[in-house]
């Protein structure tokens, strides 16, 4: 292998980092949340808030744009999720206004930030239009 073979480094993206700070919020929200809800929104919540900042690792890992392409547009996926579960949170009274109002905030903010990685993404591969999952 040559020696200046360059890794790409997922931590060095502003979009992992504000989706890996989001994760670690959650984790934190969630253990008010009530016991019944363990293995139901709880897990669920975790689960796609973890899912946003692992897709964006494991996208830019790869080698092939159309690979990256699918990898952020499945952390796109995982950030409406975690909106949802959220909002459901946020209704049956497991969180205040504000901070829902807050981590809502963030969640845009990283869907916005994925949007500008998906279209720069695109023009990499010279499709400005919906690829295929090939």
């Amino acid at each position: 292998m040559s020696e200046s073979l360059v890794i790409k480094d997922f931590r060095t993206l502003k979009v992992w980092q504000k989706a890996n700070a989001l994760e670690q919020e959650i984790g934190e929200l969630v253990k008010g949340f009530p016991s019944h809800e363990q293995y139901r929104l709880t897990d669920q919540l975790i689960r796609a808030s973890r899912s946003i900042g692992a897709n964006i690792a494991e996208g830019n890992t790869q080698l092939f744009i159309k690979r990256e392409l699918f990898h952020v547009n499945s952390a796109l996926g995982s950030a409406g999720e975690c909106r949802n579960h959220l909002l459901t949170a946020y209704q049956n009274g497991y969180m205040h206004k504000e901070q829902y109002d807050a981590l809502d905030k963030k969640l845009v903010e990283i869907i916005k930030m994925l949007y500008g990685y998906i279209k720069r993404l695109k023009l990499e591969i010279g499709n400005d239009s919906n690829f295929s999952e090939s």
